[in-house]
């Protein structure tokens, strides 16, 4: 039996329960990863269960990155993509929404290689190239969210999203 994919609607009440069913979903995973990862609690744990760990809910931060990357900045690439331009009346983000930050612009690339094939781009243990600095990338998406709740009709986002989104910005600096 063949899969049926379901395009993806513009309607107001699909893209309502969009943002609150699976766009709430890589927020907080996005933010609460990344705090977790900040916190040094892996640490406490056997070194070798801690790094298998640390590793996975790093893997997972970086996947959700990438996938709010891509929600507010790629083009569609199949009919059931859903982006944030869609939530939009003209299929357009606002002229002055954020501009992709050279930061991000190297995290996005950085994260489609690393996470989707096994590269030579990937960095060697020690480098400090190797690191991710979650603070920094949770600082850089914050305007992007920000934004995007402030310009997108109210009509297409739940209200859920924009309360527990709110509530994840208001704890990132």
């Amino acid at each position: 039996m063949a899969s049926q994919t379901k395009k993806q609607s513009n309607l107001p009440k699909d893209l309502q329960q969009y943002s609150r069913e699976h766009l709430l979903y890589e927020v907080a995973m996005f933010f609460q990863l990344g705090r977790l990862l900040m916190s040094g609690l892996f640490h406490a744990t056997p070194p070798e269960v801690a790094a298998v760990i640390q590793n996975a809910a790093l893997e997972s931060f970086v996947l959700h990155l990438r996938n709010l990357l891509d929600f507010f900045y790629s083009t569609p690439t199949h009919d059931t993509d859903v982006k944030a331009a869609m939530f939009y009346d003209n299929g357009q983000l606002p002229i002055d929404f954020p501009q992709k930050s050279d930061m991000l612009i190297k995290a996005h690339l950085r994260a489609h290689k690393e996470m989707s094939h096994l590269t030579t781009e990937r960095h060697p243990e020690g480098s400090p190239m190797k690191v991710w600095q979650f603070h920094v990338l949770m600082r850089e998406i914050k305007p992007l969210l920000e934004k995007f709740i402030r310009t997108a009709p109210a009509a297409r986002l739940d209200p859920k999203f924009i309360d527990d989104t709110a509530k994840l910005l208001a704890t990132t600096w």
